[in-house]
């Protein structure tokens, strides 16, 4: 078991990058940051925009309040303490939240609705929003607080495609290795209410985002596919990215048709930065990866550990991913020990019928490459996902070291075989290097953390 020395004492190096995982986690959670943001002065509500720089809502009507994603629980019970004993009441406030985070909020209507594909239920959460703002006026403010997840949360299909064959597009995209955005990019041409054409229901109300980013750049447009953001992609994007994964051909007739139509102006396009709609209407970054690894960073320092932020944008295949990890410790003239601390969000091509999830396979690879060129490094390696989950699974993802293939090999298991047939969850159970964590209540992509010793 490698340990790492720490004010001249030994620690379990494994438990120290856990509890490095969870301090990053901490710094991202609607509890701890929200009134940073959000404060109430009498009957004006104040939404931090930049470093203390306050948009005032005064003279407001009606304030109506949406929770959307995997946050959305604990963030409307954040809301309540902020508006408990206030001037300010709310007419009406919604959680739409994946089944793992779900639980009922005092005064708030609240949706359990599926993830990572959609379902009936969240149909019904997005039919009951629109009607819901379609009551706002032009003194009213609509308060939207965004979190990952909700692209899937959110199905509200375009009038001629069904759920079916939107479940159907999705699920293919999924396992296609297609990264985030252009996932999203897709399901904001198959939508009435993604990239943007929420806000068509809330015009002319003001509208305030505070938005927790789980994607790499934190590109507003892609955070739950861009419900309050002008969208600057077009139908011709999506029927490209359908056919760069090989799914076009195979879509659903109806999604098909309906992508013709929009390349051809017969269906509208997403609302582009010029409509009127988002006349009224303020987005604000409140959380994101790169918040995460500074504080893992600030952490380390604190405890005078050897840190630096390796990566902070990764994305693309797990393999791809996993190797050019291996290939860039090559290139580093660090003093050992040392913790790399790495984000982003990699994706997996679904090929087999195991169980796991990307953090568990780029763990894996990660051991498998690093065998080949560095036999006799000592190191450990932790990546998982700060929303506690990894696909599927009850994991948040794995934590391996330099012993972890030979455990492999002691319980007689097909590494290769396995892990082809993505099932890495399997073989992480056996070895015991699975990362438990349970749902975190918040999400800003992944976290890597690999500790080169001595």
């Amino acid at each position: 078991m490698n340990s790492i020395k720490i004010n001249g004492k030994d620690r379990n190096l494994k438990n120290f990058l856990l509890n490095l995982l969870n301090s990053g986690i901490r710094v991202v959670k609607p509890n701890l940051i929200l009134d940073k943001y959000l404060k109430i002065q009498k009957k004006v509500l104040l939404v931090n925009i930049n470093q203390n720089k306050y948009i005032k809502y005064k003279n407001i009507e009606k304030i109506y309040i949406l929770c959307i994603g995997k946050a959305s629980v604990e963030t409307a019970e954040t809301i309540n303490k902020i508006f408990k004993n206030s001037d300010l009441k709310i007419q009406e406030g919604i959680v739409v939240s994946n089944k793992e985070n779900f639980r009922k909020v005092k005064n708030f209507k609240c949706f359990s609705s599926g993830h990572p594909l959609p379902n009936a239920s969240g149909v019904k959460a997005s039919q009951y929003i629109i009607k819901s703002l379609g009551n706002t006026k032009e003194n009213d403010l609509v308060l939207i607080l965004i979190s990952g997840g909700g692209s899937s949360l959110l199905p509200l299909p375009a009038q001629d495609i069904s759920l079916k064959d939107k479940i159907s597009i999705n699920k293919k995209l999924i396992e296609s290795g297609a990264i985030i955005d252009e996932i999203n990019t897709v399901r904001k041409h198959l939508s009435q209410i993604k990239g943007g054409n929420l806000l068509k229901y809330c015009f002319p109300s003001k509208v305030h985002s505070l938005i927790l980013s789980d994607v790499v750049g934190d590109d507003l447009s892609s955070i739950s596919s861009g419900l309050t953001v002008p969208d600057n992609t077009t139908f011709r994007d999506a029927k490209r990215i359908l056919k760069k994964y090989g799914i076009w051909k195979n879509s659903p007739k109806s999604i098909i048709r309906h992508v013709k139509d929009g390349i051809l102006k017969k269906k509208p396009e997403t609302p582009k930065k010029t409509n009127k709609i988002f006349k009224n209407s303020k987005n604000t970054l409140i959380g994101s990866n790169i918040k995460c690894l500074n504080e893992i960073k600030n952490e380390c320092k604190k405890l005078n550990v050897n840190c630096i932020i390796w990566k902070h944008n990764i994305e693309g295949d797990v393999k791809k991913v996993a190797r050019d990890l291996v290939n860039n410790i090559t290139s580093l003239n660090k003093k050992k020990p040392i913790i790399l601390i790495s984000g982003g969000e990699s994706t997996v091509k679904i090929k087999g019928t195991g169980t796991g999830g990307r953090n568990q396979e780029l763990a894996l690879h990660f051991i498998n490459y690093i065998k080949k060129d560095f036999a006799n490094l000592k190191y450990t390696f932790l990546s998982a996902g700060t929303d506690g989950r990894d696909g599927p699974t009850d994991a948040a993802g794995a934590i391996v070291d330099q012993t972890s293939l030979d455990k492999i090999e002691k319980k007689k298991i097909n590494f290769s075989e396995e892990l082809d047939n993505n099932n890495s969850y399997n073989i992480l159970k056996q070895i015991k290097s699975l990362v438990i964590i349970k749902g975190t209540n918040t999400n800003v992509a992944d976290v890597q953390l690999l500790a080169l010793l001595d």
